[in-house]
This record gives C-alpha cells, sequence and structure tokens, in this order.
C-alpha cells in the first residue's frame, strides 16, 4: 500500500531526479559494463568504469538535491517510520537510515532507474547497452542507500566502493532530512491525475489483504470505524 501511494504522489521528484540522467543513458553509445565474462573484446574496463562514476555522481547529485520536491505527507511518514524504530531499537542507529532508505531507494528510486517507461521516464525501450547501463547504475545506488561497499559476491563491482565511501555521509544527511517533517502537514499537494488507476491499484490491493483488513476491523481501536468503511467500500465494487 506504501509503494503504491508513493508512485502515485512521487512522480514529480521522480522524474525531477532521475529524468536528465537516464535520458543520458539512453543517447549514449558507451558502455558501463564491469563484468569480465561480459565485456567486449578489445573493451576497456577502466574507461567503462569512468563512464558509470560519471554517471553516478550527476545522478546522485540531483537525488540529494531533490529532498524538497518529495511530497510533505510522504516525508512526515518518513519521519514517523524513523521515530518508531528508533524507539524499538535505540541502540541500532543506522536502522533510522535504513528504515527510509527501504522505502524511497527500493522500492521507489532503484525501480524507476531500471525502468523508467513504468514511471513515463521515457517512452522507447532501452538500447541493450541503455539497459545493462541502467542495472549498473541502480545496483550501485541501491548500495548506497544500503551504506554497503560491493565485496566478494560481485568483485568487477570494486570499482564503485570509493564513489560509495564518499558518499555515505551525504546518504545518511539526505534520509535523514527526508524524514525531517515533524508535524502533520495541512497543504494540499499537486498529484498525478491518473487517479483511476491509483484506486483501481488500492482496490486490488484491498481484496488481496480483504481477510486481514476483517480481523483488524474486528478490533477495538483508534482506526476501527476507518477500516470498517474501507472493508464495506472494498465488497462493494
Amino acid at each position: 500500500l506504501m509503494e503504491q501511494y508513493m508512485k502515485a504522489t512521487a512522480t514529480r521528484f521522480v522524474h525531477h531526479a532521475l529524468k536528465d540522467s537516464i535520458l543520458k543513458i539512453m543517447e549514449s553509445k558507451q558502455s558501463c559494463e564491469l563484468n569480465p565474462s561480459k565485456l567486449e573484446k578489445n573493451e576497456d574496463v577502466n574507461t567503462n568504469l569512468a563512464h558509470l562514476l560519471s554517471i553516478l555522481s550527476e545522478l546522485v547529485e540531483k537525488i540529494f538535491m531533490a529532498a524538497e520536491i518529495l511530497p510533505p505527507t510522504l516525508r512526515y511518514i518518513y519521519g514517523c517510520l524513523q521515530k518508531s524504530v528508533q524507539s524499538k531499537w535505540p541502540a541500532n542507529t543506522t536502522m533510522r537510515t535504513r528504515v527510509v532508505s527501504g522505502f524511497v531507494f527500493l522500492r521507489l528510486i532503484c525501480p524507476a532507474i531500471l525502468n523508467p517507461r513504468m514511471f513515463n521516464i521515457i517512452s522507447d525501450s532501452p538500447s541493450p547497452t541503455a539497459a545493462r547501463t541502467l542495472t549498473l547504475v541502480a545496483k550501485s545506488v541501491q548500495n548506497l542507500a544500503n551504506l554497503v561497499e560491493f565485496g566478494a559476491k560481485e568483485p568487477y563491482m570494486e570499482g564503485v566502493n570509493p564513489f560509495i565511501k564518499s558518499n555515505k555521509h551525504r546518504m545518511i544527511m539526505f534520509l535523514d532530512e527526508l524524514g525531517n517533517i515533524p508535524e502533520l502537514p495541512d497543504t494540499s499537494e499537486p498529484s498525478r491525475t491518473d487517479l483511476s488507476r491509483d484506486l483501481a491499484a488500492l482496490h486490488e490491493i484491498c481484496v488481496a489483504h480483504s481477510d486481514e483488513l476483517r480481523t483488524l476491523s474486528n478490533e477495538r481501536g483508534a482506526m476501527q470505524h476507518v477500516l470498517k468503511k474501507l472493508l464495506a467500500i472494498t465488497e462493494l465494487l
């Protein structure tokens, strides 16, 4: 449900942060391949690595600068998640960072890099070279978001590690900034216009989890009446 809400409200953020870099990748014929088993004959891995690092530097900088574009209500939710995990695991200082990166990068930014057509960033399918570049970029960005360097599992990616090391602190600051909305905003936010698709997706989720909704709606609590209404509407449609 959270994933669907992010896709419905964060389109402007995704486009602002990713579109320019993705369009350059689509137009470029330069490979970023680092895997020795996939390199073409006479292909220079150092040239490929330099190109990948150039893309990553530009893309990550754009992501870091786009925090204010993310909808305030979404950022407020991230802040609530941070407070929740921090109270549950007070000794683990990385949990508050990881809980936000798990939503922003794993479920929003990296899927948009891997499949930009799904997010209406591009209209044509990427070439094999561009598709592979998008995969390597997404892989690198996800590792940075996880604050994890490449190791023995993918040794050919270790050339990206200096980039990850140099941007870890900024990533932590960025993720903490996203959750720095102490109160729920009461302002309306512009969102994408495909309301029918969003409602259809929401209905599909509610139908798939109708048993859980029914169980929760029978439990006393602040959300009981809301869940009963949601369940009733789901069953009517």
